[in-house]
């Protein structure tokens, strides 16, 4: 193929890199443990609901009613939310939205590959403002970029992936205040924070967008399905260019049902919050390890030494992480999604084999 059949943005693209997986623990993506079909109630309700479903009958163009499920659960309307498959379709449809050729986004560094990849499609570039030590973003830093820069859009992941660090309210506050234009708040992992949220604030702030998904608390990482949460004028610009049937009919038919039984998967989810500070408790006694809080279903951990070791280790033990080879912001670093007691066990096991 020839090079300049591409557009110039994408030519020299490196895309978002997923490797095959053959490990029986996949603890890499950050997935929940909890298959959600193991709770009788959400089965008996899907069993029921596909008497009735039509798969040869194109979806619903706008998923109403995920939508109203959504209102229910996060307290507003229906019409505040669009929805499609999975946070990484969201982010595309927001940078789609407002980023134009020669624009800027507003980062903190190290977060989520995707913001930059999507401005970088666009023909944007973006501004990052590193962390301070210990993974802890650079509040005066950020609030002096927005306020130098004005920002096309400026990005705030809250809890950040994949530090795990939980910027305050009262400072995403005084970065909407101090923006001419979007701010973009990515609370992914906010229902396992459980603290600091934006998203009651979508009425008062005309220039607040709050990014959620099903994928992690909810446990419904393979039916690919995120949301925006904003003002409705917002919502109405993004669907300007949003896919007429984006996101399938059994999606549609069983996320609403899941989100009616939150009751039942948060309580998984408080287990996956005690486990993660005992893990975290563990791996901060073994030398040669950092591990950093987290508020998240994952931890951020450093190695001195023998990170490819302690890699292959894992791997031999059926144990899939995510590993930052030759990484210059997260040095010899692993991100462990935490899961059950027995495999955080084994790989608690293994780090203290390989660093003693």
């Amino acid at each position: 193929m020839k090079t300049e059949w591409l557009r110039k943005t994408i030519a020299d693209f490196d895309p978002y890199f997923v490797a095959p997986i053959a490990e029986k623990h996949v603890i890499n993506a950050n997935e929940n443990y909890l298959n959600v079909l193991t709770i009788p109630g959400v089965k008996e309700e899907l069993i029921q609901a596909l008497d009735t479903f039509r798969p040869q009958i194109y979806p619903k163009p706008m998923s109403d009613d995920i939508r109203e499920a959504l209102a229910d659960y996060i307290g507003a309307k229906p019409e505040n939310f669009i929805v499609g498959n999975g946070g990484d379709e969201m982010i595309s449809y927001l940078l789609g939205t407002f980023l134009d050729p020669g624009d800027q986004i507003l980062i903190h560094s190290p977060t989520f590959d995707m913001y930059e990849l999507g401005a970088e499609t666009l023909g944007a570039s973006a501004i990052k403002v590193k962390d301070l030590p210990g993974y802890r973003r650079d509040q005066k830093g950020l609030l002096e970029a927005v306020r130098r820069y004005q920002p096309k859009v400026t990005v705030i992941c809250n809890p950040n992936n994949p530090t795990g660090d939980l910027l305050p309210r009262a400072f995403i506050e005084k970065v909407l205040k101090a923006a001419d234009n979007i701010v973009f708040v990515d609370e992914a992992y906010m229902e396992f924070a459980q603290k600091e949220s934006v998203i009651d604030l979508i009425d008062t702030y005309p220039n607040l967008i709050v990014l959620r998904t099903l994928s992690k608390a909810f446990a419904l990482a393979g039916m690919r399905c995120g949301y925006l949460a904003a003002d409705e004028a917002l919502i109405e610009a993004i669907a300007k260019i949003k896919a007429p049937y984006n996101l399938n009919a059994f999606t549609q038919l069983f996320a609403p049902i899941v989100i009616r039984h939150r009751e039942d998967i948060f309580k998984v989810r408080d287990a996956i919050c005690v486990e993660r500070d005992r893990l975290y408790a563990a791996m901060k006694e073994i030398p040669g390890v950092t591990v950093y809080p987290s508020c998240t279903n994952f931890l951020l951990v450093q190695v001195d030494k023998k990170q490819d070791e302690i890699f292959e280790a894992l791997r031999r033990k059926d144990i899939l992480v995510k590993i930052y080879r030759n990484s210059q912001d997260i040095p010899n670093g692993f991100r462990i999604s935490v899961t059950t007691k027995d495999v955080d066990d084994v790989l608690i096991s293994v780090f203290r084999e390989a660093l003693a």
